[in-house]
């Protein structure tokens, strides 16, 4: 005899054919799907009845572009705390980057995550390799060999300042069919910048980052790109002549994807008023024009995924004066109520919308084989509420880095529960 696990009422989100259909999910003990809107006809017992009515399922959520900390940082976060902000966050995979130290730039280390990640996460996590050796820019690291080990992708952060290497990574990354991912930003331009160049930065006295620094160099890429082939995806994206940018080169056929992050989806420069260094991110908050424009892309396509970006660091390094202080913010925590927050609750984007955005492009793009929620398999889907809001508290984070610009805010779109591969690994308690 079976026992089951029944769960249902909930509105299954299909991003693929753009419904929301309401359907029940039936999990053996092993949690594989046996029954999906009806009840198997085998022997079965059904053990446990969770009713989802007026909730929402999405499978496969995933946070592409987080940094992780360890080996090196386990001040900042490791990733045991990762997973567990991961968990009740609503992720069900993560993607890390390379910054490491040491850094991520041999098989041999890319091995080493996916072994650490066996013993201490119950979150599947893959790593990015770096671009080139030490992150330094000057030779390429072991791109083929990582990719054998399990690497999804390659990047040092900022685009290769040698011209001809980049042009190898990217022709590289055909033949490995994995995307060199850039944060665009010319070194000279940027220099020495705290936040977005402007007439906020003119009045509050602070060496800007004109958004040009972000254009110029993605110029140079696209170039490269459609001159020599390759597969490039841009993270995160904040400018209008940016998202434009890649609007133009998509409908050239090149192959090019992008992504960007909540924060700047729900802040900009003039937060930056009172010098709180929770504000501070690189690529810096830029202006509420182009995050309508940021809207704008993720509504015709041009926007292919959401990340959060998630950047941990110590109390020491954020609690300081504004130009001291580090770059970036804690995200995972956060990642999904402030997406659907800014998306579907503030600008009425409709959920397949959001699901491609957070499932259907992150696994295109990273080529990652998980199976949706279908019969004889064993997904991994998220629980969603996105009627009730709760104020975001950083001191209950999972992270060890309880820094967020989101403290203090309500938000819609919170998990209720975490499935990864059939197993029901979080719920949240009932207040």
């Amino acid at each position: 005899m079976t026992s089951l696990t029944a769960i249902i009422n909930g509105r299954l989100v299909d991003p693929v054919t753009n419904t929301e259909d309401i359907t029940n999910i039936f999990l053996d003990e092993t949690g594989m799907v046996v029954g999906l809107g009806y009840v198997p006809e085998e022997d079965a017992v059904t053990s446990e009845v969770i009713d989802l009515k007026g909730k929402y399922i999405i499978s496969n959520i995933i946070d592409s572009h987080v940094s992780l900390r360890e080996p090196g940082e386990e001040d900042k976060e490791t990733l045991a705390t990762a997973s567990k902000a991961a968990l009740s966050g609503g992720i069900t995979l993560l993607i890390s980057t390379p910054d490491t130290h040491p850094i991520i730039d041999t098989p041999e280390m890319v091995s080493f995550i996916h072994g650490r990640r066996k013993e201490s996460s119950l979150v599947p996590i893959y790593p990015l390799g770096a671009l080139s050796k030490n992150m330094s820019g000057l030779e390429l690291a072991e791109l083929y060999l990582m990719s054998d080990a399990g690497a999804v992708g390659f990047t040092d952060g900022n685009s290769l300042e040698h011209t001809g290497l980049m042009r190898h990574a990217l022709h590289y990354s055909s033949d490995l069919d994995r995307p060199v991912i850039i944060t665009p930003e010319d070194p000279l331009l940027s220099q020495n910048g705290v936040m977005n160049e402007g007439s906020v930065s003119t009045v509050l006295g602070l060496k800007g980052i004109p958004a040009e620094s972000e254009e110029v160099r993605l110029s140079r890429d696209i170039k490269l790109l459609e001159r020599f082939g390759g597969f490039l995806h841009v993270f995160p994206v904040t400018t209008r002549a940016t998202v434009d940018l890649i609007r133009k080169a998509k409908a050239r056929g090149l192959s090019i994807t992008c992504g960007t992050a909540p924060h700047y989806l729900m802040f900009d420069e003039s937060d930056i008023e009172g010098y709180d260094p929770i504000y501070k991110c690189r690529p810096p908050l830029r202006t509420r024009d182009d995050i309508e424009a940021l809207i704008e892309g993720i509504s015709d396509g041009t926007i292919d995924i959401l990340a959060s970006h998630h950047q941990p660091h110590t109390i020491d390094g954020k609690r300081t004066d504004f130009v001291s202080a580090e770059y970036g913010m804690s995200g995972i925590d956060t990642f999904l109520p402030s997406v659907i927050t800014a998306l579907a609750h503030r600008r009425a984007v409709p959920l397949p919308l959001i699901a491609k955005l957070l499932s259907t492009n992150p696994k295109r793009i990273f080529r990652l084989k998980k199976p949706g929620v279908a019969i004889n398999t064993k997904p991994s889907f998220t629980v969603i509420d996105t009627k009730t809001e709760m104020s975001v508290d950083q001191a209950g984070f999972g992270s060890k880095s309880k820094l967020s610009p989101f403290h203090g805010m309500g938000l819609v779109g919170w998990p209720v529960m975490t499935i990864i591969d059939g197993k029901i690994l979080w719920r949240r308690q009932p207040s």
